[in-house]
């Protein structure tokens, strides 16, 4: 196997079933993982030798030929190979469009547990230590693309929901639901959303992502470079993959709030806001005026409320991180 560009299926008669990226540099080890994973099911396999190959055969560089483009289920990576080993590559896919979401299946004859830590932390879904037991092989295998199916599925009810989205701005002339300077859903929208949520009796989780030391920031850049910030900030938690049904939303100065009506998904949305603080922090925004810290940095709050009192949920949200930030906390989960 030519270890840059050409894509070599294991077996050319393959034409169905899930597609599966093998990166190993011994093509021996590839040809046995792919046995293995053939000897309990239907795939289309292709073994590349390097991480660079397995770059362009997703076309995650500049250099990929298009038409050559794998459209890829799976991935099994080698965690051991020369120049680029498997936990880089992984991290490299991971930062890519096109591999966020990619399962990954790390194999290693290491079982440290150094090994295994690396590996998820650079974006492993899962990790088999060599020598590979098939029944374990073919179980993580049929797990991890279970879980692609299923995000592909989210991911395709999520792209709906953002061509209904986009049809709902687009049809409110007066600008009253959307706010004008960053597209999102207007705090005149939030509002009519909580009453509706009131009148109809739905309870309410909602979480609110506030800009730390804005004044400090409107001293130094001006009001102009505030709302700039606020415009960057709001396109950077667009970016964040949220539960089917959430919805994020323009507060007021310096303040965004996410909704997610029903049942109590407060759990949920801490998970979210840790997210939304990452997007929003990395990479960084310089602040230049801030007290503590060098970079633009949001504080969180979540919280679940009964239909009776949602209305009360914006304001609690506010009051908590009042309090919690001079207290230096990054995250308030109200009762």
């Amino acid at each position: 196997m030519n270890s840059v560009t050409p894509l070599h299926p294991f077996d050319g008669q393959q034409a169905t079933g899930p597609r599966i990226l093998i990166v190993d540099d011994d093509p021996d080890a590839a040809q046995i993982t792919a046995s293995l994973l053939t000897a309990g099911g239907s795939y289309r396999i292709t073994c590349v030798e390097s991480a660079q190959a397995a770059y362009n055969a997703l076309s995650l560089t500049g250099g990929g030929n298009r038409e050559a483009r794998m459209e890829c289920d799976l991935v099994i990576m080698d965690i051991l190979m020369p120049d680029v080993d498997g936990i880089e590559a992984t991290a490299a896919i991971r930062t890519s469009p096109r591999g966020a979401f990619l399962p990954i299946l790390m194999l290693s004859g290491r079982r440290d547990l150094d090994a295994l830590g690396q590996a998820f932390m650079a974006g492993a879904s899962d990790f088999v230590t060599k020598p590979i037991e098939p029944v374990e092989l073919q179980a993580r295998v049929r797990t991890l693309l279970r879980l692609k199916r299923e995000q592909d599925r989210r991911q395709a009810r999520e792209r709906q929901l953002v061509t209904s989205n986009r049809e709902l701005q687009e049809a409110v002339l007066d600008g009253t639901l959307i706010d004008g300077a960053d597209g999102l859903p207007s705090r005149a929208w939030a509002e009519m959303l909580l009453r509706d949520a009131r009148m109809r009796g739905t309870p309410m989780a909602a979480a609110l992502i506030q800009i730390e030391e804005l004044d400090a920031y409107v001293a130094l850049h001006g009001v102009r470079g505030a709302e700039r910030l606020a415009g960057e900030i709001a396109a950077r938690l667009r970016t964040v993959p949220a539960p089917l049904g959430v919805t994020l939303a323009h507060w007021d100065e310096g303040r965004f709030i996410v909704f997610s009506p029903g049942r109590n998904e407060a759990e949920r949305l801490e998970k979210l806001c840790v997210n939304m603080q990452h997007a929003v922090e990395y990479p960084a925004i310089p602040h230049g005026n801030a007290l503590h810290h060098d970079r633009v940095r949001v504080s969180t709050a979540s919280a679940w409320r009964p239909a009776a009192t949602v209305v009360d949920l914006p304001s609690a949200l506010i009051a908590s991180l009042a309090e919690e930030n001079f207290r230096g906390k990054r995250h308030v989960a109200l009762a």
